[in-house]
């Protein structure tokens, strides 16, 4: 079967009236929105680019022994060659708030840490020999022995690297309002590769004792870590900062390049805007924080021996989104030949109108709608209409 369109000339003021309304709302939306505001004039392209990250500041540290519950801290100094872990990451950083450090062990025999719960006694020994102990650290012997942070209390022996972490460690916790005060250099390069145009957040009248601020400096490549965590409060009320500096977390910064290529590169002066989400808590029902170890090893006395360290801290993430524009007049004739389109839809509601709720809809149905049919017939002559 094939259909036609068949015009129907109807005289209704009403419809009439709503069927201009309808075309000059859409004329408006297309030209407003879809040209103007959207920018359906220009052809887009997502930035390319990646960071260099400079963090600098020097923070006091507490150190004291992880198994004892007295104050028997003391004091030291971290720069950001101590807290920065690695010194160099791809759009991201690292910056300890806390380690956990374990001196001087050896592969031996040693009883587990308290922290394990490795509870054991001459009546219930769970300890059986050979099994991996539960934090995959080495293996259990089969005995049952007094610990090494509290003789008045047995527990499993294990065959690991000794001391076990946490029955005789070195903590060491930053000092929170040094944190604080860490200031973090994020330079920026980007690049349109279809506009051939590169941008970089860094200029020739860049001040270097600037402070970033959304509101104050806004181009400014420095930030503090203190201002991240007060926008983070903003978002998220909630917010734990105990267990974010205790535990760590992940933290993202988000840049958005939105550039309007139109007018001169260096007079548009574009620049991106930033964002911080806190994408992993302290505090989180499923493993909370962010943490890693690290070891180093070295023999002595024909002995190997390693120092092994748990870090705890705030890992930053930057990703670059965004688009840049620039007149493109294939862009424009799609933007156009879709708002000739949208057209459609007065045409389609106002014989909505005629069809369902008009009150000659039976009329215009009849006028509107004819069936014509063809039927061969080897008896007719050419040309003769034999049906319709």
């Amino acid at each position: 079967m094939y259909s036609t369109v068949k015009e129907v000339t109807v005289r209704s003021t009403f419809v009439a009236v709503l069927h201009r309304i309808l075309q000059l709302l859409i004329l408006i939306f297309v030209v407003f929105y879809i040209i103007l505001i959207k920018k359906g004039y220009q052809e887009f392209q997502e930035p390319q680019g990646s960071s260099i990250i400079k963090i600098k500041g020097a923070a006091q540290v507490s150190i004291h022994n992880s198994n004892l519950h007295t104050d028997n801290s003391t004091q030291a100094l971290w720069d950001a060659a101590d807290y920065v872990v690695p010194s160099i990451e791809t759009n991201a950083f690292f910056i300890a708030t806390r380690k956990t450090v374990t001196y001087g062990q050896t592969q031996g025999i040693c009883p587990s840490s308290l922290n394990n719960n490795l509870f054991c006694n001459s009546t219930y020994n769970p300890c059986k020999r050979g099994k991996p102990t539960p934090n995959a650290f080495g293996y259990f012997t089969g005995n049952c022995v007094p610990s090494q942070e509290n003789t008045m209390i047995n527990v499993c022996e294990i065959n690991a690297w000794c001391p076990e972490e946490l029955s005789n460690s070195t903590d060491y916790t930053i000092n929170i309002d040094d944190l604080l005060n860490i200031t973090v250099f994020i330079k920026t390069a980007v690049s349109f590769a279809q506009f051939n145009i590169k941008l970089r957040t860094v200029k020739q009248d860049t001040k270097f004792s600037c402070r970033f601020n959304s509101d104050t400096d806004p181009r400014c490549p420095i930030f503090q870590i203190g201002y991240i965590i007060k926008k983070l409060r903003e978002k998220n009320h909630r917010i734990n900062r105990k267990a974010l500096y205790n535990q760590g977390g992940l933290i993202q910064i988000e840049q958005t390049w939105k550039c309007n290529f139109d007018s001169s590169v260096e007079n548009q002066g574009c620049f991106p805007t930033y964002t911080f989400d806190l994408l992993q808590s302290g505090d989180d029902k499923l493993s909370p924080g962010v943490n890693f170890r690290f070891v180093e090893k070295y023999r002595l006395n024909e002995i190997d021996y390693r120092t092994t360290t748990k870090m705890y801290g705030l890992r930053f993430v930057l990703t670059i989104s965004g688009h840049g524009g620039r007149f493109d007049i294939r862009s424009l004739f799609l933007a156009i030949g879709s708002g000739i389109g949208y057209m459609i839809i007065a045409e389609l509601v106002s014989e909505f109108i005629f069809m369902r709720f008009h009150r000659h809809r039976e009329e215009f149905r009849r006028n509107k709608i004819k069936v014509f049919s063809l039927k061969d017939n080897m008896k007719a002559r050419s040309g003769d209409i034999v049906d319709y």
